[in-house]
């Protein structure tokens, strides 16, 4: 059973750093110029602190961005997964390897022009990273009180959670409207997907950890149809 949820995890983990290299860097360009669209390109770069919040205000909009708000809860997964393999983690440590792992990232925008280069990018990103830290800190306490609770299987399960939400997404991104032709098969994907995840991974979890899986399922079940 630990094994199973073991490389139940790498898998999700492998999977969102997928997802964040095509939401950062390539920005579905690759399959965007499959499907016949133009490849656009972007070279811009930079490093005045907190310039899109300045810039945001000049024109009488709201400081903070959707594209700042999507960055910062794109990388609230990368503090969780950090904390979730180390036995003592440190927040220094998940912080620096936020930096490095945006580094990265902003570094293969330069090179392939997909995006803009941004200082705010790294200061969203970890801070996005140390709220992260603080939900798994958060989870851990939550465990200490209710022993019938364990961390990990919160975050086990909060994982499964990830590729329904992703394929949603992705749909409406491209389909658009006509992603509602495709809501009964959606709805099977989704149903076969959630059996399958309970019969190989969550049947052996205890009982409050089962009805925390349901309500999560039910919930992505939902949002997914309302998205699409």
């Amino acid at each position: 059973m630990k094994s199973r949820r073991k490389h139940s995890f790498q898998f999700m983990t492998i999977l969102y750093f997928v997802i964040v290299f095509c939401m950062c860097v390539s920005r579905f360009t690759v399959i965007m110029t499959i499907m016949g669209g133009q490849l656009t390109r972007v070279e811009e770069i930079n490093l005045l602190p907190f310039h899109s919040v300045r810039e945001n205000l000049q024109y009488g909009r709201n400081p903070i961005s959707w594209d700042m708000l999507y960055n910062m809860v794109m990388f609230v997964p990368f503090g969780i997964i950090y904390c979730y393999y180390q036995k003592h983690f440190r927040v220094y440590k998940a912080v620096g390897m936020s930096c490095l792992t945006t580094f990265f990232i902003e570094s293969a925008q330069f090179i392939l022009k997909t995006g803009v280069v941004d200082i705010d990018d790294f200061i969203v990103n970890t801070l996005g990273s140390l709220m992260g830290i603080m939900v798994y800190v958060i989870l851990q306490h939550i465990s200490f009180k209710n022993q019938k609770f364990e961390i990990h299987e919160l975050i086990d399960i909060s994982a499964t959670m990830l590729p329904p939400m992703f394929v949603a997404f992705v749909a409406e991104m491209f389909l658009g409207v006509g992603s509602l032709k495709l809501l009964p098969v959606h709805g099977a994907v989704l149903l076969c997907y959630g059996i399958f995840v309970y019969a190989f991974l969550i049947r052996d979890f205890t009982r409050k950890a089962k009805v925390y899986y349901l309500v999560c399922y039910v919930g992505i079940f939902c949002l997914s149809r309302v998205l699409l």
